[in-house]
């Protein structure tokens, strides 16, 4: 039988198909790389803002460890997981850092949320890691059915170092208030208190017309209470609070107060305050306070220590002749301003503890917390619990 004849430089038919498919297989593999790996970057920057937040979850609760505030190693795991479960990711591990961000030695594991246990002394930062797994689109032609992004991020506790500007966004109140949990006496003189002010973490303590603190302004007690008057600043109180002076704050510094009327404050600093007494409202703004350990008659640089000051004192002062000496400020969620006299509200709930004067004290309601907005630099070294700081949150890798 004769065969059948082929043209000159014809391929056969099913030659072609398998080129066909083989051509199709590395198209749809190219544009897999394009469409999964681009994907994947994405997810991967998810995961690694996931695994920013956990560490700093952590790390605000060793901030309240660092302060006093009785939290445990449980309280640590509670808050990075909750960091992970509202970012959809999984925590793949959470490791206790020093000041630097180095792992412990030996290495010390974060403790499961509700555990209970105790944080390590030298601890002062978290290392969390976080992963998640996802389907790919076109990759699983060449046999990738999914990826896994998987990053880490450590935050530390740091001392402030100064307070930002105005510019960037911070509210600065310039009264300066003693640590102490002072009173007034039925003089209006002031009565020093045994206990200091609590630090409010709202992510594990919720602000509560039960923990409101009530902050007297003592008017016959020198040094009970001062306002400031920045350098460089308008020597106008009512325009410092309302528009704050676009001035950096160094931490520690000696300030000066201020002869303005305080009396006269009231609708000012009420303008930063929501609608419902006691209750910590949108619209109740976080200011900076400036805390007061010491006072002098004198002017000193920044840099000069109390004992400079040959008339220091915890407790004296007396108008526009007194320095006093700012260690550190505090983030001060104000509730309610009662300043003009004759203020009832100061000797009522909500809040606490009474201010105690005799109906012409005034004073401020708020709540005391450490998260603040834009803090300002953040140096790193060794912090001990207990040490009377300001202190913010570094993202240091």
């Amino acid at each position: 039988m004769q065969g059948q004849s082929r043209t000159p430089g014809s391929t056969p038919r099913g030659q072609v198909l398998v080129i066909v498919a083989v051509g199709m297989v590395v198209l749809v593999a190219m544009v897999g790389v394009v469409i999964d790996g681009g994907y994947a970057w994405g997810r991967q920057r998810d995961t690694q803002n996931a695994a920013d937040s956990m560490s700093k979850a952590g790390a605000r609760v060793i901030q309240e460890y660092l302060r006093g505030i009785p939290v445990s190693d449980g309280d640590v795991g509670c808050a990075v997981q909750a960091s992970a479960d509202s970012n959809v990711v999984d925590l793949t591990s959470a490791v206790y850092t020093d000041y630097l961000g180095e792992d412990l030695v030996p290495s010390l594991n974060v403790g499961a949320c509700g555990a209970g246990g105790t944080i390590p002394p030298d601890a002062q930062g978290v290392r969390a890691t976080g992963s998640q797994t996802f389907d790919t689109f076109l990759a699983r032609v060449i046999g990738f059915s999914e990826f896994t992004a998987t990053t880490d991020a450590t935050s530390v506790v740091g001392e402030l170092t100064g307070i930002c500007p105005a510019s960037a966004g911070c509210g600065v109140l310039p009264v300066t208030f003693p640590r102490s949990l002072d009173t007034c006496d039925g003089t209006n003189s002031r009565v020093i208190g045994q206990g200091s002010w609590a630090f409010l973490n709202p992510d594990v303590t919720p602000l509560t017309a039960a923990n409101l603190a009530i902050m007297p302004l003592c008017s016959n007690a020198p040094g009970s209470v001062g306002w400031l008057d920045f350098d460089g600043c308008p020597n106008n109180l009512a325009n410092v609070i309302t528009a704050p002076c676009n001035v950096f704050i160094d931490i520690p510094s000696w300030e000066h107060t201020n002869t303005g009327n305080v009396n006269n404050l009231e609708d000012e600093l009420n303008d930063f305050v929501g609608p419902n007494p006691g209750l910590p409202d949108d619209d109740d703004a976080v200011l900076y306070l400036p805390i007061f350990d010491f006072t002098c008659d004198q002017d000193l640089d920044d840099d000069q220590p109390i004992q400079d000051c040959p008339s220091y004192s915890a407790v004296s002062g007396n108008g526009s002749i007194m320095w006093y000496h700012i260690p550190y400020w505090a983030g001060f969620k104000i509730d309610g301003a009662f300043i003009g006299g004759n203020d009832p509200e100061c000797d009522q709930l909500p809040g606490s503890p009474f201010a105690g004067g005799n109906g012409a004290t005034g004073c401020l309601k708020g709540w005391f917390v450490e998260e603040v907005p834009a803090p300002g630099p953040i140096g790193v070294g060794q912090i001990n619990p207990g040490d009377a700081l300001a202190t913010g949150i570094l993202l240091i890798e």
